[in-house]
């Protein structure tokens, strides 16, 4: 695999590298998997006696923000939804000997434009793997997003996914990272670009 020097490059690397998991090259241990809270995800007690350090993240500033518009047009009048990546969220523990599990997630704030809009809403967001600088997975999610009634803006977190490395749990840094952001199209990522959005993540 080719190595990626901007995030442009990277973004629409990781697009061909498809909506599932790859896992050509790699060892069986490296999966994803959605995981709703701790206990779901298991753990010997053995396997929490310190906090290993956890792969850095990274969200790309032109996959931080995510509009939905009606009709084609790109005006504030037809605008749907504006959602954001305020932060992140996570955990790292021990999954053995040579594992490394790693839960991460989004909290996201999402504001109604004044376009009339009666059909479901969803924000699609991925997680992809790099390991020196190469992307060995990706996945994308669908996360679904309410309005209740004269409410113009919620916030909430995505669930936490969970993400197995096979790697020596340490206090000291590996060679994995995470790269996160909103799933767009070519069209919706040159939005963002040529309207200069500034990411709203922290």
């Amino acid at each position: 695999m080719p190595r990626y020097t901007g995030t442009a490059e990277f973004f629409f690397a990781a697009r061909r590298a498809g909506a599932h998991v790859q896992r050509k090259g790699l060892p069986a241990a490296l999966a994803l998997a959605s995981c709703l809270g701790i206990a779901a995800c298991g753990s010997d007690d053995a396997d929490m006696r310190f906090a290993p350090t956890c792969p850095t993240p990274h969200i790309p500033a032109e996959v931080g923000d995510y509009y939905a518009y009606a009709g084609g047009k790109t005006d504030f009048a037809h605008l749907i939804m504006r959602a954001s990546i305020t932060r992140l969220g996570g955990d790292c523990i021990a999954g053995g000997p040579k594992m490394l599990k790693t839960r991460v997630g989004l909290h996201i704030v999402a504001r109604r434009g004044p376009a009339p809009w009666t059909g479901d809403l969803t924000l699609p967001w991925f997680v992809a793997v790099v390991h020196n600088d190469k992307i060995v997975g990706k996945h994308v999610f669908i996360q679904p997003v309410t309005f209740p009634a004269n409410v113009s803006t919620v916030e909430f977190d995505t669930p936490l996914t969970t993400v197995d490395l096979p790697v020596k749990p340490t206090n000291g840094d590996n060679d994995y990272r995470f790269e996160l952001g909103f799933q767009l199209t070519p069209a919706e990522l040159a939005y963002n670009r040529d309207h200069g959005v500034t990411a709203a993540f922290k």
